[in-house]
């Protein structure tokens, strides 16, 4: 079996379960088509609203192996496409809400990825990713599988959660589980992973000589659907601080210099929590970067308009309230924002975003 085929295979088995559509809630900026549908936490009918919250700019956010990261199949002899900058050197960070609505959209992610990733990595001859998925809402959501209305009482965590083991690795949790914007890699409750990930390296990113790529990434992306309405802009700002990524830090040695840093924003519906504005947003990953904004690509899928006739469970921008996740993204000169509605998300990252990101590989040229 070629290696194109493997990864074929593996994202066939990569399926999983959406039992019960979560309710919906919504926030400014953003309308949902109402209806009534049971999740793992409650059943609600969900409404429409379209003003927005102004967000305070006063605060601010808390502060090697040889094979390729996802094992993608080597890029054809067609000459050293490796452009003059980031050499395929690239830093990814994933920001994923997890709302009780957001079950089909981790799994539509977690099936894109390899695919994207491969498309990426035949632009480059040394094509070197670290792959981090950060904490959106500053909690541990296992947390909530051993208190007594779940596990202390009943031995389990509900219906959503039946591969939770109680009691088995609370030993393991620790600081940096429970701190915004730092990577995920125990992701607990309904709909959840709920398994430590082993990641290569000791670290909480994923990098190059993880023995199963695909599965390590399902393990950080898969972050379930408990948990709070989350900040998700300012977690982002939080996983490239100096303190998360210094020596000491929850990321350390995750944000590399010479690196490319791409980052995707998934949620379906507004960012109301982050007090940041999205000027301080991107003052702040610009800054992470040295200040270069060429060394950053912004993606975002997010509620986008509605064409035609909606579908149930999913959300639309709300004109004329601009999103302010889509308002931190268009800041830089490398962005592309998808539809958190959208039948399936390859096409959105193997198109304009791998396209995005060889652009900007031409752009970035380390210092």
């Amino acid at each position: 079996m070629t290696r194109r085929l493997a990864l074929a295979a593996a994202l066939a088995a990569l399926g999983c379960g959406n039992d019960g559509s979560p309710a919906f809630t919504t926030g400014p900026g953003v309308t949902s088509v109402a209806h009534t549908s049971t999740s793992s936490d409650s059943t609600s009918t969900s409404t429409s609203s379209s003003t927005s919250g102004g967000a305070e700019d006063s605060a601010a956010a808390s502060s090697s192996g040889a094979a390729s990261t996802f094992d993608m199949a080597p890029p054809p002899d067609l000459g050293d496409p490796t452009p003059a900058g980031c050499k395929g050197k690239i830093d990814f960070v994933f920001a994923i809400s997890a709302l009780g609505t957001m079950a089909t959209e981790q799994d539509q992610l977690i099936a894109s990825l390899p695919g994207f990733m491969e498309t990426i990595a035949n632009d480059f001859a040394d094509f070197d990713a670290h792959v981090i998925s950060i904490n959106t809402d500053g909690s541990w959501r296992g947390e909530y599988c051993e208190s007594p209305a779940w596990c202390l009482n009943k031995g389990n965590c509900g219906p959503y959660a039946v591969d939770y083991e109680c009691g088995k690795h609370v030993d393991q949790v620790w600081t940096c589980d429970k701190t915004l914007g730092a990577g995920l890699i125990f992701n607990a409750g309904a709909n959840a992973y709920n398994k430590p990930c082993d990641l290569y390296g000791g670290n909480r990113y994923i990098i190059a000589g993880q023995s199963d790529p695909v599965e390590a990434f399902k393990c950080i992306s898969q972050v379930g659907t408990f948990g709070e309405d989350p900040p998700l802009a300012d977690s982002l700002v939080a996983s490239l601080s100096p303190e998360l990524n210094g020596p000491e830090g929850c990321n350390a040695g995750f944000l590399r210099p010479d690196a490319l840093l791409v980052f995707v924003f998934i949620m379906d519906n507004e960012d109301q929590k982050s007090i940041l504005s999205p000027k301080k947003v991107y003052d702040a990953i610009v800054a992470a970067k040295g200040g270069d904004e060429d060394a950053v690509v912004a993606l975002a899928i997010i509620p986008q308009l509605l064409e035609g006739e909606p579908k149930p469970f999913c959300t639309y921008n709300d004109p004329p309230i601009v999103q302010h996740l889509a308002e931190v993204i268009e800041r830089f000169p490398y962005h592309e924002a998808g539809d958190v509605c959208a039948d399936e998300y390859a096409t959105f990252f193997n198109g304009a975003a791998a396209n995005l990101v060889y652009q900007a590989c031409n752009s970035f040229i380390p210092q």
